[in-house]
């Protein structure tokens, strides 16, 4: 329903038309207490929506504009704007991003300050230890070749010349090394970048690690028949069994079947990830904190390391659908946490986008322990201070509450705002003193950090395929 413009003491504001009828019908003009603001926008002083975040890039003319898109169905994922690490001084995400799609199901929780024994766990690590790196360490080619392997480059070889047979080309005759060349070439080409491809083989800008690989006549040919599935078994958009990335899945498969071949640690973090795009694509997704707004976005599980594990790329409207009741965010993990070992007290780490409690005791239950930022709508009954109470206790101060049945503990936590984190397997204590930026003071002050905090920054924020493929 649109919003209706209304003009008072000589400043805009906007009312629905529900708030419109309850202003004229209610005899003192206040609003119904029950259900005319949300219970997140009345708990947050200092919640304000900007709707420049709803505003198109302006480098995309053709785009219509984030306000145009419609919502998505309940069920489905759809395009989200969320906070992604902002650049401040507080270490952990914002804790009021709504959870899209339906809430999960809400189940009998039971809160208390005192620690139950279901909270006492034995979370040390039960898996293989991680081996450390090799005295001589391999070339990048190495590390390239574990998830391009030559099967990739046959499959793309076999694809392209069936390709050029079937427009009735000439005769391309490529081999799985020639298409190793070009795909390197074209790595090569992100490094150090030109107008137009065309400028690397040219007199006055000619580059000889490439010019001199391959022929420019010959890379022209590899560029209009390059194939990576056979086109006569594609599906059109409507039809059943119709997939999005049915040009590259092959390959996509391959190389997801390779990252689950590797070793895991012990530590694992899930997050969304871009990958810069801006062509025109049905799956072209917008997520205004990203260095990289527009793009193709995939769900990531990587290690401390920077190794990524498993992804899944999302298509669009049905990519995750909430078969378990858990909310699509909450489905993503499940499913990015399928082939990670139960039992073991593998540690998984996410941010407030994913979170929910039914979600952390679920991946208990599979022996995966779990730490995240959680949003205060999803707290399910956990009473907390407010705000306030806790910028009076000054900065550093906290409270924690634990979960009688599962023991799962949440901290709610005051640096420079407060924040709120969700653990199966550990709380505040220890709590350590850390240094943090003061900006009426300019300078550092010494603040209580609880333990629980520590532990995220670490395995989450400071994972290295987050600040990679962030940059």
């Amino acid at each position: 329903m649109q919003d209706l413009q209304c003009v008072m003491a000589g400043r805009r504001k906007f009312y629905s038309a529900r708030e419109v009828i309850e202003y004229i019908c209610l005899p003192d003009g206040a609003l119904s207490v029950t259900e005319s603001i949300p219970d997140d926008k009345i708990a947050d002083p200092d919640f304000e929506e900007s709707p420049e975040a709803y505003e198109s890039d302006s480098s995309f003319d053709d785009d219509k504009p984030l306000a145009a898109i419609p919502k998505a169905n309940l069920n489905h994922l759809d395009v989200e704007i969320h906070n992604i690490h902002a650049d401040s001084d507080t270490e952990v995400p914002d804790d009021n991003e709504p959870q899209p799609g339906p809430a999960p199901v809400n189940k009998e929780f039971s809160w208390r300050q005192r620690k139950p024994l279901a909270a006492d766990i034995d979370s040390s690590f039960r898996g293989p230890a991680f081996l450390p790196p090799p005295d001589e360490i391999p070339s990048p080619k190495w590390y390239f070749d574990q998830f391009m392997d030559k099967s990739v480059f046959e499959h793309i070889s076999n694809q392209s010349n069936l390709y050029a047979v079937m427009k009735n080309g000439p005769e391309l005759k490529t081999t799985p090394s020639e298409i190793e060349q070009f795909i390197g070439l074209h790595i090569l080409m992100t490094i150090v970048c030109m107008p137009s491809y065309r400028m690397y083989w040219q007199t006055a800008t000619r580059y000889d690690p490439i010019a001199t690989v391959m022929g420019h006549k010959r890379f022209d040919n590899l560029r209009t028949y390059i194939h990576m599935n056979d086109n006569t078994n594609v599906k059109q958009k409507g039809e059943s069994a119709y997939n999005p990335l049915f040009k590259v899945r092959p390959v996509l498969e391959k190389v997801h079947a390779n990252c689950l071949k590797v070793e895991p640690e012990e530590n694992h973090s899930i997050d969304e990830q871009m990958i810069p795009f801006k062509g025109k694509i049905g799956m072209k997704q917008y997520i205004k904190n990203k260095r990289h707004k527009w793009g193709i976005k995939v769900f990531t599980r990587a290690g401390v390391t920077g190794l990524v594990y498993d992804f899944e790329v999302y298509t669009g409207k049905g990519t995750v659908t909430n078969e378990r009741g858990l909310g699509v965010a909450g489905e993503v993990v499940l499913r990015l946490v399928s082939e990670v070992p139960k039992g073991l007290n593998y540690k998984c780490f996410f941010d407030n986008w994913f979170t929910s409690p039914e979600l952390i005791v679920e991946l208990k239950k599979m022996g995966i322990l779990t730490v995240a930022t959680i949003n205060r709508n999803c707290l399910r009954g956990c009473t907390l201070k407010s705000d306030k109470e806790l910028s009076k206790a000054g900065r550093g101060a906290y409270e924690v509450k634990y979960e009688k049945t599962s023991g799962m503990s949440i901290v709610k936590w005051y640096d420079n705002k407060a924040v709120l984190l969700a653990s199966s397997f550990i709380g505040p204590e220890p709590v350590e003193r850390c240094r943090r930026w003061s900006k009426e003071k300019k300078e550092y002050v010494e603040v209580d950090r609880p333990h629980i905090v520590k532990v995220y920054n670490h395995n989450m924020g400071g994972s290295l395929h987050h600040q990679l493929m962030s940059d």
